[in-house]
């Protein structure tokens, strides 16, 4: 009878990887197949029968010939029939991390007048090794933590499971990281034994996990941005002193205070050597961004025409966190000028109050319009995870869209917008995974002031799913629908269209929804767009896209028709800014039309 005897000991300050055992090397040797190029397969090609996927994935990659071997392009009969000898030895390391340590084994080399060389490798495994007991405890002062006994109780290797030392070492890792994430940073396994008896096909799991004390946050000092008030820094922070020290904690603050603008870097050290009793000061280091900031922008797009921005920020209004921003935008169709200032309150970092104002021009090919608006804003945590905003925006609107005389519409709006974001960044302006989504619901009423009494809901979200390490689904919807009684006297920026680069591809900006009885569009009560797209990273900055999108403003949910466009895309992510190239095609027309979406835009 064979044992094999698994452990190790080891004393953790902070989070870190646990180091995979010597039964897991033919497991890690996986990698090597991603190395394997076409040519190579083709030179010596790995025939293997009677396992399934992954055991055969791994059993490959450790049959994998080395670049060394090749030479002019070919392989030496000798080191061909030297891996052939070796094979059976190689198959049986590679099965053993799945539990099958006695599997009968035939391996055939089949040499080709090309000079390659063909191995077929036939397997009949025998039953796997099983979980025969499992002890896993927990001692020290975490031993009644409650996040660490429900990970013993879902060790993801139970009784009777087949062994996979895969499994095992996820098991281990997970009860350390738990350990650590909740102030256990002293947390080891003294005790790490796995038994495997390949005779009697079973396998004894013994764990100890010693926690040892919990550490806590101490003082938490601020260095480097002396002109910012302290109980405006402290409005970044995602711990307090006292609290069970997390590491994670640390990284949401530091992203906390990066987010805002205000800094340029911004260093978080735990304390350790000045830790007395398990408690731990943390040092926060701070380089601020200069106080006031001045950044143009160039760009183009097909929606917007040849455009230049310049936006003035001033991140310490008065020396007390306040914040202005001004924007002035000149592109083709558009110009707006704004400005907005924000008030921090409370002590959460997304709650504050906001005063803005705002006038604006567009003119397309469906409206002209010219636009003054002030709003009063209240972001504030209403609802748990929610950013939510109340607010009270004013604005009157001159207009001129399609047949229809100018008119002139005030409006007093009171309303609410409420959202999530999650995002995942593999490096900075390109998402990996997460979502958005953004709801708000808005309305005037005559004995408010307005000219237009309106209530509107609008509902947008958007998901970016990763299918693998280069490819990912990009989903995007958007919803909206109107209340009101007589439409004409709606201003086009309450109602809806579609069209352009973020609405429907193959259609230009805003040219889709109801015509007036001369064929001009006149935007509609309503609104659905539907968006999908597969993204193919080809180099670190280059992406292929495919995508189709659909959509439509309308005037009844009875009876409306979706547009629908599809196309390719190419995306190229630049350190100043994306750049964006759409060819689109309509279909479901009577004469589908080919439309270019370019979105071009860079800035200091």
């Amino acid at each position: 009878m064979m044992i094999f005897r698994l452990f190790s000991t080891g004393k953790f300050h902070l989070i870190t990887a646990v180091i995979p055992l010597s039964m897991l090397i033919a497991l890690l040797m996986t990698n090597c197949a991603n190395a394997q190029t076409a040519a190579q397969n083709e030179l010596f090609e790995i025939r293997v029968t009677g396992v399934d996927d992954e055991v055969k994935e791994n059993i490959e990659a450790i049959l994998a010939i080395p670049n060394g071997m090749i030479r002019n392009g070919k392989i030496e009969r000798t080191w061909a029939r030297r891996l052939a000898r070796q094979a059976e030895g190689r198959i049986k390391k590679a099965m053993a991390p799945f539990g099958y340590y006695e599997p009968k084994i035939s391996v055939e080399l089949i040499p080709h007048e090309s000079g390659n060389f063909t191995l077929n490798v036939d397997i009949t495994p025998d039953d796997p090794v099983r979980v025969s007991q499992k002890n896993i405890r927990i001692s020290g002062a975490g031993r009644n933590e409650p996040k660490l006994l429900s990970l013993v109780q879902e060790f993801p290797l139970q009784q009777g499971n087949s062994l996979r030392h895969r499994l095992y070492e996820e098991g281990k890792g997970a009860l350390l990281d738990a350990a650590i994430s909740v102030g256990y940073l002293d947390a080891h396994f003294p005790v790490h034994e796995l038994l495997i008896d390949p005779g009697e096909k079973k396998a004894d799991i013994s764990l100890e996990l010693a926690t040892g004390p919990q550490y806590r946050f101490g003082e938490i000092e601020f260095q480097g941005a002396d002109a910012i008030p302290l109980e405006i820094l402290r409005r970044y922070l995602t711990f307090e002193s006292g609290e069970n020290y997390s590491d994670s904690e640390l990284a949401k603050t530091q992203s906390n205070l990066l987010s805002t603008d205000k800094f340029r870097s911004v260093q978080i050290k735990p304390m350790m050597d000045q830790s007395e009793g398990y408690v731990i000061p943390v040092m926060i280091s701070l380089t601020p961004q200069p106080r006031f900031q001045l950044r143009p922008g160039v760009g183009y797009g097909t929606d917007t025409g040849a455009r230049a921005s310049l936006r003035f920020k001033n991140n310490n209004a008065f020396g007390r966190g306040h914040e202005f921003q001004s924007d002035l935008l000149i592109a083709e169709f558009q110009q707006t000028i704004s400005g907005r200032y924000v008030v921090p309150v409370g002590k959460k970092v997304n709650s504050n109050m906001a005063v803005s104002t705002q006038y604006g021009r567009e003119n397309n090919d469906s409206f002209e319009t010219r636009t003054l608006s002030s709003e009063l804003s209240l972001t504030r945590g209403f609802i748990k995870e929610l950013n939510t905003t109340l607010f009270l925006r004013l604005f009157k609107e001159d207009f001129e869209i399609g047949s229809e005389p100018k008119q002139s519409t005030t409006l007093v709006m009171p309303g609410i917008t409420f959202g999530q974001r999650r995002w995942r960044f593999d490096q900075p302006g390109r998402v990996r995974n997460g979502y958005a989504w953004q709801a708000e619901v808005r309305g005037s009423a005559v004995t408010l002031g307005s000219d237009v009494s309106v209530l509107q809901g609008i509902i947008g979200a958007s998901s970016v799913v990763s299918l693998s390490e280069k490819n990912k689904l990009i989903l995007r919807a958007e919803s909206g629908a109107t209340m009101q009684d007589d439409f004409n006297d709606l201003p086009p920026s309450m109602r809806f269209f579609a069209g352009g680069d973020q609405s429907v591809r193959g259609y230009a900006y805003k040219t889709l929804g109801p015509e007036d009885e001369e064929g001009n569009v006149v935007g509609g009560r309503h609104m659905l767009i539907g968006s999908m797209e597969i993204e193919h990273q080809v180099s670190k900055n280059w992406s292929l896209a495919l995508f189709y999108d659909t959509g439509n403003a309308f005037d009844t949910f009875s009876e409306y028709e979706l547009a629908q466009g599809a196309g390719i895309g190419i995306r190229r992510q630049t350190p100043i800014g994306p750049i964006k190239f759409d060819v689109a095609r309509q279909l479901g027309q009577h004469d589908n039309k080919y439309r270019l979406h370019l979105s071009v835009g860079f800035g200091w």
